[in-house]
């Protein structure tokens, strides 16, 4: 389980479901001194979830075909999902209602099946535009993934595209630690990775027997049960638009609003998605530190190209042309809908359920992220 002093702070337990302190039942007729209280310590109250989540759908079939997007289709299609999911008239207030133009404001995609089979550009530059209508200026808004050499194969661009592009690898905030007491094999790339110790060097000096035992190398097995949050997310934004696939996902089963959030931010992540874990109750737990969940202020799902096996890298034998873009300001109901469609392609091509793997959407129904029961979720179809 991780451990985040932030999360001590706030909350009295960090177990499922999260307790939150300032709520209690209804006050005991006992008073404070007598044996009644106490013996019967008040039970804190779970954090409310809404009776109802809004998911909010808008299809195209013109907006892809043979891998390649109509601009103007995807941004009308941003455009009318933006402000149907907020209520507002126009683009600009829709997003002027997310978010302020003193922002930094970060658009989170998910580029691991580039070129093919990520994000798309033409949904993050109908992003940039309407951010731009509701006067947030270019310098403050920042396109960022895992590597920036995947955001490139995915077609964004670092110059002249109205935002600046950023990429985690290679910088990790080390003060922004997330523990479980899952360890993982560092590789390239994190933050603490070593290729060569000073002591293995210390291990090479021709010594005697004695003096060679006592100065005996470690082993060098760049083990860490620690994780770290991207700088960018810590130290540049102020306000995540966050943008993942409609996609599967080999290691935890969807590659969903949650996962892009969380195990795309973090170094040492491969520890977090691995059997049997496959995300429980990692991913709930890394979502629900303020430092990553509390950022998030609305998700556009690109399911342009739809993946329902093959992923995170991608297989053209499982992609589907679906030309549709998802919406909601509740990541968890946004998975379950997305979770749900994914499943009936398994189904339908004689593969088990992606929802077997996937088990930390109930999970993060507990920790107060949002709904996972598709009875409290109604989703609304934008024409």
């Amino acid at each position: 389980m991780f451990r985040t002093v932030v999360t001590l702070l706030i909350c009295g337990v960090v177990s499922s479901p999260i307790w939150c302190l300032g709520q209690s039942p209804e006050p005991s007729q006992a008073s404070a001194s007598s044996p009644e209280a106490t013996q019967a310590p008040v039970e804190p109250q779970p954090t409310p979830v809404p009776s109802r989540s809004y998911v909010y759908r808008i299809e195209n079939s013109e907006a892809i075909a043979d891998y390649q997007t109509n601009s103007a289709i995807v941004r009308q299609m941003v455009d009318d999902l933006v402000m149907a999911a907020t209520g507002e008239p126009t683009v600009s207030s829709a997003w002027g209602s997310l978010v302020k133009p003193s922002d930094v404001v970060g658009i989170k995609v998910c580029t691991n099946g580039a070129p093919l089979f990520s994000a798309h550009p033409a949904v993050v530059n109908a992003i940039v535009a309407g951010l731009t209508d509701a006067g947030v200026p270019p310098q403050n808004i920042v396109v960022w993934d895992r590597e920036e050499r995947l955001l490139k194969e995915a077609g964004f661009r670092a110059k002249n595209a109205g935002y600046r592009l950023m990429w985690s690898e290679g910088n990790y905030d080390p003060k922004a630690v997330i523990t479980s007491p899952i360890s993982g094999k560092l590789i390239y790339g994190d933050l603490f990775f070593m290729a060569k110790t000073p002591d293995t060097l210390r291990g090479e000096l021709r010594e005697g027997p004695v003096e060679k035992e006592k100065k005996k190398p470690r082993t060098m097995d760049n083990l860490s049960d620690e994780s770290h949050l991207s700088s960018v997310l810590t130290r540049v934004v102020t306000k995540v638009i966050n943008v993942p696939v409609l996609s599967d996902n080999f290691f935890c089963g969807l590659s969903g609003a949650l996962f892009n959030m969380t195990i795309q931010n973090l170094d040492n992540w491969r520890r977090l998605v691995q059997d049997p874990i496959n995300g429980d109750p990692s991913i709930p737990e890394a979502y629900a530190d303020p430092r990553i969940g509390d950022k998030v202020v609305f998700q556009i799902m690109d399911g342009l190209i739809a993946l329902y096996a093959g992923a995170p890298f991608g297989d053209a034998n499982y992609a589907i042309h679906y030309g549709t873009l998802l919406a909601s300001k509740d990541p968890v109901a946004m998975d379950a809908v997305a979770l749900q469609r994914i499943d009936e392609w398994r189904i339908g091509a004689q593969m088990e359920p992606a929802s077997k793997t996937a088990k930390y959407l109930p999970t993060a129904f507990s920790y107060g992220l949002g709904n996972a029961d598709l009875r409290k979720i109604e989703v609304v179809d934008v024409r």
